[in-house]
């Protein structure tokens, strides 16, 4: 599951640096989350808009993320800091978590089928797939 977040912003670019490097990040990297794959904020280069991308391994680490989200500070600073412009979610996800989305008007992309990248990796060794992850983030 993937979340692409489309955000514009509020605050200034020092004050929504500061939150992305100081605040959010630092936050859900010790949130107890093993399923997380990525989170990773990118800015526009005329930084008045920036995207967050937030990738898991299925439907129930997703779900987690929100939770964590909600129950955190971060329910009112963000809001503060960014107006959401689109939350996409690729990937199939359970029922449950389509409930949890609905307040945030979020829109749904399920798969279509396997990825050129799903069927290169599932015949690879864990060394080769680090070596293949590696290649890729480049």
């Amino acid at each position: 599951i993937t979340y692409i977040f489309e955000l514009g912003l509020i605050k200034s670019v020092d004050e929504v640096k500061e939150f992305m490097r100081e605040n959010s990040s630092p936050y859900v990297f010790n949130c107890a989350e093993p399923k997380t794959i990525r989170f990773e904020w990118f800015l526009s280069e005329d930084e008045k808009s920036a995207t967050l991308i937030e990738m898991f391994e299925d439907s129930d680490a997703a779900k987690l993320r929100l939770e964590n989200h909600s129950a955190s500070h971060l329910v009112e600073e963000f809001p503060e800091h960014f107006e959401i412009k689109q939350f996409i979610v690729l990937g199939d996800i359970k029922s449950d978590m389509k409930e949890k989305l609905a307040d945030w008007n979020a829109d749904l992309r399920g798969n279509i089928k396997v990825s050129y990248y799903y069927q290169k990796l599932l015949p690879l060794k864990l060394p080769q797939l680090y070596d293949f992850l590696e290649y890729i983030m480049d």
